[in-house]
């Protein structure tokens, strides 16, 4: 199920983060570490009431951060799909011990349904270019490349989709 963490989950999330980055460096994607994503930027997304998780039972196993607060480096892309209040979607992460189960798949389709729900017109979202997993999964999602913005650990794919809201 997934639904709103609270400040009562904050370590199992920071547990997630941790784990994934570990991983992620076992397998030399240098996208994340002990810099970004921090407590700081973790416990405002929990304080925002922007952060979501894949829970099975009381297990935390991924989550992912829903607003419409854009990276100023968004601003230098020629999106598609133009729009001044799209939901963006952040620091998806998947628990090591729980990916390749469509986790992931399942926390996009939850922030599609989120998107049309809220009336947005287009989610949008960046990856990092070296992440070959998560790019594969959000391109057969039909999500498309807008461009490349670049962000302290390297280039980062944009990637839009238009919700059915969207004329």
């Amino acid at each position: 199920m997934i639904r709103l963490v609270t400040m009562d989950s904050f370590g199992a999330v920071m547990l997630v983060f941790r784990s994934a980055i570990g991983r992620m460096e076992e397998m030399n994607i240098q996208q994340w570490d002990e810099v970004y994503p921090d407590e700081t930027v973790i416990r405002d997304d929990i304080e925002k009431g922007s952060l979501y998780g894949y829970f099975q039972g009381d297990e935390l196993c991924a989550v992912q951060v829903l607003n419409p607060i854009q990276a100023p480096e968004y601003a230098q892309i020629e999106w598609k799909y133009p729009d001044n209040n799209p939901l963006v979607l952040h620091r998806l992460c998947v628990a090591p011990r729980h990916q390749n189960k469509g986790i992931s798949r399942e926390m996009i389709r939850f922030a599609e349904k989120y998107a049309v729900e809220n009336l947005y017109k287009t989610i949008r979202f960046d990856a990092f270019v070296d992440n070959l997993i998560s790019v594969g999964i959000y391109r057969k999602m039909g999500y498309i490349d807008s461009g490349i913005v670049r962000f302290r650990k390297g280039d980062f794919y944009c990637f839009e989709k238009k919700t059915v809201h969207y004329p």
